[in-house]
């Protein structure tokens, strides 16, 4: 039990270290805010279901993204063009994955509008 109480240990502290990066509090903050069009809007079980799994993902590849930076950084503080890359290269996962949450959205929150 110890073990596993360690881990959740571990996570919330990584949580923690995530909140401080501006970015992810932004993405926590648009979240919130769709969050609260919920609520307002009335969403069924379903469309729940899609907002609340399309806020997680955009929060996690926000989280991967700053593991990545901060790695790269890690690695070597020294701007090359392979960091470069490999950090644009995570900047647009997280890109790819706002752009299809925010058509989600918009699919889900257009209708409800007009």
């Amino acid at each position: 039990m110890k073990w596993l109480k360690g881990r959740f240990k571990y996570a919330f502290s990584g949580f923690r270290y995530a909140l401080m990066d501006r970015s992810i509090r932004l993405q926590c903050l648009f979240g919130l805010i769709v969050i609260l069009a919920g609520i307002i809007f009335r969403l069924t079980f379903l469309e729940w279901i899609l907002i609340v799994f399309c806020i997680g993902f955009v929060i996690f590849a926000e989280i991967v993204n700053s593991c990545i930076e901060n790695l790269v950084d890690y690695i070597s503080l020294k701007h090359t063009p392979q960091g470069k890359k490999i950090k644009d290269m995570a900047a647009a996962a997280v890109l790819l994955v706002s752009i299809m949450s925010a058509v989600v959205g918009l699919i889900i929150f257009l209708p409800k509008l007009f």
